[in-house]
């Protein structure tokens, strides 16, 4: 039997901000997409409803303070 609903293994480094200036959930996937165009994130997921964004990357590749950059020049706030 197969199995549908098997989880994907999430690899890399794991960080959450929280954010501020989200207007909608559009603002979420704009800051998804800038983050996934950065050199070593694997994945990305912002809410609007949490205010935060759940980002796995690869620490060889980039770092937190980069990833914090890419949310302030998408126009938003890492609190």
């Amino acid at each position: 039997m197969f199995n549908l609903f098997k989880k994907k293994n999430k690899q890399g480094t794991k960080v959450i901000f929280k954010l501020s200036g989200l207007h909608c959930s559009s603002c979420g996937i704009s800051i998804d997409n800038a983050l996934e165009e950065t050199e070593g994130v694997i994945e990305s997921s912002t809410s609007y409803a949490k205010a935060e964004s759940t980002i796995y990357f690869d620490s060889s590749k980039t770092d937190e303070k980069k990833l914090k950059k890419v949310i302030q020049d998408a126009g938003y706030q890492v609190i």
